[in-house]
């Protein structure tokens, strides 16, 4: 059996963009695309999550790769707290 290490590594993302995309979803449920400016992301994501309406933050991602034992996967994934692509795993026998 080989020990593997676990470990986390977060990709790089835009915040300022994230938050765009988030507002542009959120807004369309809202019917208020006219009021999108530059400087609207912020105080739009705020409200929004002061609301309760938290889905609309599942518009947008951050990925991290996330290298752990199929029971912490099992953990991770029971709940969806998010979308997940798992490594295929398999076992040769000789």
């Amino acid at each position: 059996m080989k020990i593997i290490k676990p470990s986390v590594e977060v990709e790089p993302f835009d915040g300022k963009q994230i938050l765009k995309k988030i507002e542009m979803a959120g807004r369309t449920c809202y019917k208020s695309e006219a009021n999108i400016t530059d400087e609207s992301a912020t105080k739009f994501v705020e409200n929004i999550i002061k609301r309760g309406h938290e889905s609309v933050l599942e518009h947008e991602k951050i990925t991290a790769r996330i290298i752990c034992d199929r029971g912490v996967l099992a953990e991770l994934t029971r709940h969806r707290i998010a979308s997940y692509s798992v490594e295929s795993m398999f076992v040769i026998l000789t």
